[in-house]
């Protein structure tokens, strides 16, 4: 009998034994962060390749990294619109040459899976822009966010060099969060070169260009950014910020996806503050009183800025020097 109770009881102690293991492994995983993520048991890794960057070195080559080593025998990957010679994998990065150039200012499109050294793949599918090594320099000079059809939303973009526009991203809001953007043409422009696009419905003057989806700009409170091309790791070339400085919610943005598109922007360098009071207060514009850059000044801030006299919008020409009072 006395053999028999302890037999129950080592096997009550081994059950409640294999309960705590689990329990300290449960407990284990859920504070391990995600590059740690494994199987709990055997320890090894089990989670696929993530792409972390896409950058076009030329006009048919291309580079992707990925957040972990890839199995050079396991790269599967089409271009729809061209082909592959040949792919070549180091450590992390996967350098892919095509057979014929990208053009400039339009996308391809590249899938299929990779497999890291564990054996975990990944599927995806992505667009790739030619890269554009005459870009010039370009800064956002004028715009209006209260249009109406004859005036309707606009900005004005001034080339301060000589260079082509390709591929080169305006968004209302920015790259990681906009709700319309333009992707510039292949066009050589010359220094003191206005281009104005739309970016809501109306007359559409000779020479001006259209945004994608024409929703509009936000009136009171809102972002403006500047890419070198669509893809995600662009580099900014200019951004700009407006608000009333009236607005309560969202610590007086509004929104809380324009609160985290402007500290993005601070935290970048391309605005120097990730307050409302920081940006340029929008009270007093209209649709033919615009946000006017004063004197091609560039210091990332509202101190640049001016919202001119009524009527006194000059897109596509110099800023008027006649200021709202």
């Amino acid at each position: 009998m006395k053999q028999k109770t302890a037999l129950v009881s080592f096997v009550h102690m081994k059950y409640f034994t294999s309960i705590i293991i689990l329990t300290i492994s449960l407990i284990i995983s859920c504070n391990l962060s995600d590059e740690e993520v494994c199987h709990l048991f055997d320890q090894v890794d089990c989670r696929p390749p993530v792409l972390t960057n896409i950058e076009t070195l030329g006009a048919q080559t291309v580079l992707l990294t990925f957040n972990e080593p890839i199995d050079g025998n396991f790269v599967s990957l089409t271009c729809l619109q061209n082909s592959i010679r040949s792919s070549m994998v180091h450590n992390q990065q996967v350098t892919l040459a095509l057979n014929n150039p990208i053009a400039l200012s339009e996308a391809q499109t590249i899938e299929g899976s990779v497999r890291d050294i564990r054996g975990n793949s990944t599927y995806f599918s992505i667009k790739v822009w030619a890269k554009n090594e005459n870009i010039p320099t370009l800064l956002i000079n004028e715009f209006t966010t209260k249009g109406n059809e004859t005036h309707p939303d606009r900005v004005e973009l001034v080339a301060t060099s000589r260079g082509n526009i390709a591929g080169v991203t305006l968004y209302a809001g920015t790259k990681d969060a906009w709700t319309d953007r333009i992707i510039l043409p292949d066009r050589w422009v010359e220094r003191g070169t206005y281009l104005v696009i739309n970016f809501s419905e109306g007359t559409l003057e000779d020479g001006n260009l259209k945004s994608e989806l024409q929703t509009g700009l936000g009136s009171n409170n809102g972002c403006l950014s500047l890419a070198k091309n669509p893809q995600y790791s662009s580099t900014l070339l200019d951004a700009v910020v407006w608000g009333n400085h009236s607005t309560s919610t969202h610590e007086g943005f509004g929104s809380k996806a324009l609160k985290d598109s402007v500290n993005s922007l601070y935290q970048q360098g391309h605005w120097e503050s990730n307050s409302c009071n920081g940006s340029i207060d929008s009270t007093n514009s209209t649709a033919t009183r615009s946000f006017c850059r004063d004197s091609l000044r560039d210091t990332n801030s509202h101190a640049e800025w001016y919202i001119c006299a009524t009527k006194a919008a000059t897109f596509g020409y110099a800023n008027s020097t006649l200021r709202h009072l």
